[in-house]
């Protein structure tokens, strides 16, 4: 049997707590360095944003379109989000450039593209798509963008790490 909608919201959903999981857990391995754990922690408070739109368009949700089917492509993408699992990613960082590499695969990953996939598809408002899109790819720039200027050569962040 397929994928409903409401279980892709459900798991998109999930996905974003994963990503908040994750980033706070980020704050927490590099709280010594009050500039990077204050960049991780933006990306968590980033991902509840995230996590709270969805809830939002998921609620607008009439129950037919709740129960549609999403194609083969898509339950493929949210099987890999499925694999990804916080607490292991969180375990095999030891320093900055790992930590950043990791983020970077997931951002860039099949969770966006899972969270673009929804937003494509149901908000209704096209507005309130264009802003949520242009907010998505605002977030994933911020990756290399609004990581503090010491840190943005790989040899640094290799050099700095973990508690």
């Amino acid at each position: 049997m397929g994928m409903t909608i409401e279980q892709a919201f459900a798991e998109a959903i999930q996905a974003e707590k994963s990503a908040e999981h994750l980033y706070l857990g980020l704050a927490q391995k590099f709280s010594s360095m009050p500039e990077v754990a204050s960049f991780w922690r933006l990306f968590a408070t980033e991902e509840a944003t995230h996590f709270e739109w969805l809830n939002n368009l998921a609620a607008r949700l009439s129950q037919s379109d709740r129960e549609k089917l999403v194609d083969t492509h898509t339950q493929d993408l949210f099987y890999e989000v499925r694999l990804f699992s916080w607490e292991n990613a969180l375990a095999s960082i030891h320093d900055l450039a790992e930590a950043f590499e990791e983020v970077n695969d997931l951002e860039n990953g099949e969770t966006n593209a899972v969270f673009r996939f929804l937003i494509d598809n149901f908000e209704v408002d096209k507005s309130i798509r264009d802003f949520l899109l242009a907010q998505l790819a605002f977030h994933i720039a911020r990756l290399s963008t609004n990581l503090p200027v010491p840190f943005r050569d790989i040899l640094n962040r290799q050099a700095t790490k973990a508690d």
